[in-house]
């Protein structure tokens, strides 16, 4: 009869173990994929400090992307932002820019603000519209985190893209 006790406090003990190891791994997924941009992988993707002479390369039309990584939010809203790109044929139109680093850096802020000629603060992430290299229009998550309607309505504006 101990020996009954004894495989079910094994199997217990196992199970136990099992499912701790299952949920760490799975955790790990997680973060790894919160702090890792899921559309810089489709999209040409620049560094924060490249992007004024980016600005000057730009296509006729241009979609610059400012935004952080670290957030879920974010990471399921690029994949809405991934979908709306291919389906407008709009990747090569498209341009990442990871401003995690700077994101508590007010001089950075300012230097985004003046970059593209706004004197309201751009709050990150946001998508800024060009049209012959100057900013036309922008959206970003002044109210709250920008959402994909409000970058298909302005995709819709300016009849950017395949409809």
């Amino acid at each position: 009869m101990t020996k009954n006790y004894l495989k079910l406090l094994f199997i217990l003990i196992g199970t136990i173990l099992l499912t701790i190891i299952v949920f760490n791994l799975y955790h790990s997924y997680e973060n790894n994929h919160i702090n890792n941009s899921y559309l810089s992988k489709y999209v040409t993707s620049i560094n924060y400090n490249e992007l004024s002479n980016a600005l000057t390369e730009l296509n006729n039309e241009s979609f610059i992307y400012l935004t952080y990584k670290g957030d879920k939010k974010i990471y399921d809203l690029e994949k809405q932002i991934r979908k709306e790109l291919k389906d407008n044929e709009l990747e090569k139109s498209f341009i990442y820019v990871d401003c995690t680093k700077y994101l508590n850096n007010d001089l950075s802020v300012k230097n985004i603000n003046n970059l593209f000629l706004t004197n309201e603060k751009i709050i990150l992430p946001a998508i800024i519209y060009f049209k012959d290299n100057n900013p036309k229009d922008y959206i970003d998550s002044k109210d709250n985190l920008l959402n994909i309607n409000s970058f298909k309505e302005l995709i819709e504006k300016y009849e950017v893209g395949e409809h």
